[in-house]
């Protein structure tokens, strides 16, 4: 049936491009009709005019849809989804105390997103509190700190050992002070993503099956802090709730995470890659609203014929 839908889309997206070159069709020729799913992901392109890689997963019935999955993609900040599971791997392990407190200082700032570039020196959160701002506000000075305290090396080795290949992280973040030795904005590669293993990733997390059950359960918790709703869950009622990670970066829009609504659980990824600089900022930047409209219409089609799952939010 996959391969059935893409085939279909492509004949459309052809037919599409076709008709706006003003280019002849052959009269009574026919042409395949579009699944909807299909045809937001082939309008979704077209509005945001940039790449874009989907993975959709219906966790209960095992339904699945993807375009693009398995290309490498620049993470931006969903890359701290490596962070957060080497930090767990140490707590499980006994090697890291997330009660233990870490000290701001002025060269400790890293610059952009981020609540702890604009407190005094001297706070003293936890390391828990530390992951808290890494993932729901995506706080950079908090990432830095627990990838000076993790090593990449040991990061990129646990991915690998759980079998994420292409979720990859390659350097701290820039720093506040521009005298502080370190990486700048201009050509960061910060790391590298591919929507299928980012979906790999949140599927075991739902299951239990991430680290340990334990380690899945708080993984989630911190996924479920305050995660944006103005990308792939801009389009759902606040009764579907939504837990997530979001990144970005010059000519990149990323959202991914898990949907609940009364028929389950969905896994949601979309990645997006050379979008055009205008309206950069705006809340409603195309690939925003194309992240939107294809995790919608997904939602919606499965929804359809999806019986209510006990136990999901109404």
């Amino acid at each position: 049936m996959t391969r059935f839908l893409l085939r279909a889309g492509v004949l459309a997206a052809v037919a599409w491009e076709l008709a706006c070159a003003g280019a002849p069709v052959r009269p009574g020729a026919a042409v395949a009709p579009v699944a909807p799913i299909e045809a937001a992901f082939e309008s979704a392109v077209r509005l945001c005019s940039c790449r874009i890689g989907v993975v959709a997963r219906h966790l209960e019935s095992g339904r699945s849809w993807e375009r693009n999955a398995s290309e490498r993609f620049e993470a931006a900040s969903v890359v701290k989804i490596a962070v957060l599971t080497e930090a767990m791997a140490g707590v499980r392990e006994g090697r890291i105390d997330l009660s233990e407190r870490w000290t701001l200082t002025v060269a400790k700032k890293a610059s952009e997103s981020g609540w702890l570039k604009l407190f005094d020196p001297g706070l003293n959160p936890t390391w828990n509190d530390l992951l808290t701002l890494m993932i729901g506000p995506s706080d950079n000075t908090a990432t830095n700190a627990w990838i000076e305290r993790l090593g990449i090396e040991r990061i990129n080795a646990r991915m690998e050992s759980l079998g994420f290949r292409d979720i990859r992280i390659l350097s701290t973040l820039p720093w506040l002070d521009p005298s502080v030795d370190g990486p700048r904005w201009n050509g960061l590669k910060f790391g590298i993503v591919t929507p299928r293993d980012v979906a790999d990733w949140l599927t075991r997390v739902a299951r239990g099956e991430l680290l340990d059950a334990e380690s899945s359960r708080r993984i989630f918790q911190y996924l479920d802090t305050s995660p944006s709703r103005t990308r792939i869950a801009r389009r759902f009622p606040s009764a579907a709730l939504w837990a997530g990670k979001t990144g970005t970066m010059s000519g990149v829009r990323n959202d991914s995470g898990i949907l609940r609504t009364a028929k389950g659980r969905f896994v949601l990824v979309v990645f997006t890659a050379d979008n055009p600089a205008a309206n950069e900022t705006a809340p409603n930047h195309p690939a925003a609203i194309a992240m939107g409209e294809i995790a919608r219409t997904v939602v919606d089609e499965w929804s359809r014929d999806l019986p209510d799952v006990p136990g999901q939010p109404q």
